[in-house]
């Protein structure tokens, strides 16, 4: 299982949780990689996919890597940028 701490500056993004203190999130990375509905537990850690078993799983990149947080939308990234300040 992953257990990849976010960044304490991007927890104000996470919102209220989606389900019982369950966030659903995109994740971009400083690569240009964009990983989506990927599930954060306890408003602090990512854990896995939205499909793994329990939503735990194991993810290809660390805390170092992230360059942005969103809750998961629909909304292609590019655009989502243009939209929030």
């Amino acid at each position: 299982m992953a257990k990849i701490k976010i960044p304490e500056g991007f927890r104000g993004k996470l919102g209220s949780p989606m389900a019982m203190d369950v966030h659903w999130v995109d994740v971009k990375l400083k690569s240009g990689e964009l990983y989506k509905k990927l599930v954060v537990r306890n408003s602090r850690y990512i854990t896995g996919r939205h499909d793994d078993q329990n939503g735990e799983g194991d993810l290809p990149f660390s805390t170092e890597d992230i360059e942005d947080i969103r809750r998961q939308s629909i909304v292609p990234y590019w655009l989502y940028k243009l939209l929030k300040p």
